[in-house]
C-alpha cells in the first residue's frame, strides 16, 4: 500500500463497512462504478461538443478534441505509473472486505476509471469561458469572427460541466465503494488527469491553427454546423 497507509487504510475499511450497511445500493454501485459512470462522462463530453458544433464554434470543438486526446494520453501514463508503483488491489491486504465488482489481476495505483473522470471532467472545465465560443467563419485573408466582443460559453456547457464534475467526482468514491480501489488510488488517478490535461491544453494555439487550416475543408463539418453565418454576423 502506497502512502498515506494509515489512512488509506482506515478510510477504505470504513467505506467498505459503509457499504457492508448500504445493500439497497449495490446494484447501482457496482454498475455505476464499472460502466455506467464513463458511460455518462462520455455522454456529457458528447453533449458538450454537440453544443460547440451546433453553435458553429469549431475552435471550441478543437479545445475539446484536445482534451480528448490528453485524456488518452493520461491513461497511457497511468499504466506507466501504474508498473512503477506496483501497489496491489486493497482485497488482497484484507480478503475478508466487501468486494461487489470483478477481481482484477492489474496494480490498483492510479485507478483508470479516475483518470477518465479526472481527464474528461477537465476538458470540459477548460472549455468554459474561452473566446473559442466566439463562432468563425472562413474568409479570404484567414479565419474571422462573426461576432465582436468575448463571448462566453453557453448556459447549457455550464450545467454539463456541473453535471460532469458531480458525476466525476461520484465516480471516484464508487470505485472505492465497491472495494476495488484505496483512496488514494482515484486521488491519484484523478489528479494525474488533471495534470496531463492541463499541461496538454498549452497546446491551444496550435490546437487553433490545425482549426483555422481544416475548417474550411469538407472535414469542417466535423467541427461546426454547415450553413450560413448567424444572423447579424459581418460579411466580406
Amino acid at each position: 500500500m502506497l502512502p498515506p497507509k494509515g489512512l488509506n487504510d482506515s478510510l477504505y475499511l470504513d467505506l467498505n463497512d459503509f457499504s457492508r450497511h448500504t445493500a439497497w445500493a449495490h446494484g447501482f454501485m457496482h454498475d455505476y462504478a464499472l460502466w455506467l459512470g464513463p458511460v455518462l462522462l462520455a455522454a456529457l463530453f458528447g453533449a458538450t461538443y454537440a453544443v460547440a458544433w451546433w453553435r458553429k464554434a469549431p475552435r471550441a470543438a478543437g479545445v475539446l478534441l484536445l482534451g480528448g486526446i490528453a485524456t488518452i494520453v493520461a491513461l497511457g501514463l497511468n499504466q506507466l505509473v501504474g508498473h512503477a508503483a506496483k501497489e496491489l488491489r486493497p482485497y488482497i491486504a484484507h480478503p475478508n472486505a466487501l468486494i461487489l465488482v470483478a477481481k482484477a489481476n492489474d496494480y490498483s495505483f492510479p485507478s483508470d476509471h479516475s483518470v477518465i473522470a479526472g481527464g474528461l471532467t477537465i476538458s470540459i472545465l477548460l472549455v468554459l469561458g474561452s473566446g473559442a465560443w466566439r463562432p468563425w467563419r472562413h474568409a479570404r485573408g484567414g479565419m474571422l469572427p462573426t461576432a465582436t466582443g468575448r463571448m462566453s460559453a453557453p448556459g447549457v456547457v455550464r450545467i454539463l460541466a456541473a453535471a460532469a464534475v458531480a458525476l466525476g467526482l461520484f465516480l471516484c468514491f464508487a470505485r472505492v465503494y465497491v472495494g476495488a480501489h484505496y483512496p488514494g488510488d482515484v486521488v491519484g488517478g484523478y489528479l494525474l488527469a488533471v495534470v496531463t490535461v492541463l499541461t496538454i491544453s498549452l497546446l491551444r494555439p496550435f490546437a487553433y491553427w490545425a482549426v483555422d487550416l481544416v475548417e474550411p475543408t469538407i472535414l469542417g463539418g466535423l467541427l461546426r454546423r454547415p450553413g450560413a453565418a448567424p444572423a447579424g454576423a459581418p460579411t466580406r
